[in-house]
């Protein structure tokens, strides 16, 4: 236990080191890290980022900062994408370009030890997870789906659109799954702040 919130504390703080160097307003978190902003906390070991600015710059910026990264070209006529990859503070990470269309002012804005960090919204998030299209990318979408019950019509919209919609139509049926989002919505439930009680006025005569 207390090595896992280490290691949330170090994803943390690789997490904003790299985005000031990618620039706060330039860039979002997703990935794992944003999955655990909104709601569904699960391990992860890297760092995910959508950057606005070209890959090319992206990668200057960050030589110049003493960051190599590698810049992966991916088939776009085969569904792929390019993406930089790199390690901070020990931390692998990747930064894509925008995969789906994302809502730069709905970002989350988090205010952790040592900077802001912004989180993709919940629906770019939902629309990326179906565009990377693996399986625990589907996963993940499930679960948030059942955390967010009011973005289920949405997913299902978009499983469509992505043709994703028979996986996620049966795992949105999976005994297991939805034992474990009752589970973990219970756990974030627990986990926030009860609104304090308001005293009663007395009544007078």
């Amino acid at each position: 236990m207390i090595a896992a919130r280490r290691r949330r504390r170090d994803l943390a703080s690789a997490a904003v080191r790299l985005a000031r160097l990618l620039g706060p307003n330039e860039c979002v978190l997703i990935g794992g890290l944003a999955v655990g902003v909104h709601g569904y906390v699960r391990a992860t070991d890297d760092l995910d980022f959508v950057s606005r600015k070209p890959l090319d710059e992206t990668r200057d910026a960050l030589r110049k900062a003493g960051i190599e990264t590698r810049l992966l070209k991916g088939d776009v006529l085969d569904g792929g994408f390019s993406c930089l990859k790199g390690e901070i503070e020990g931390i692998p990470f990747d930064v894509l370009p925008p995969l789906a269309p994302i809502a730069w002012d709905a970002a989350l804005a988090l205010d952790l030890a040592g900077g802001t960090l912004k989180v993709v919204d919940l629906d770019g998030l939902l629309q990326l997870k179906f565009r990377a299209g693996g399986p625990q990318d589907l996963l993940d979408v499930v679960r948030l789906v059942l955390l967010h019950p009011e973005t289920e019509a949405r997913a299902r919209e978009l499983a469509t659109a992505y043709r994703a919609r028979d996986r996620f139509d049966a795992w949105m049926r999976d005994p297991r799954v939805l034992a474990q989002a009752r589970d973990e919505a219970e756990r974030v439930r627990v986990r926030r702040p009860r609104a304090p009680r308001r005293r009663p006025r007395s009544k007078r005569g």
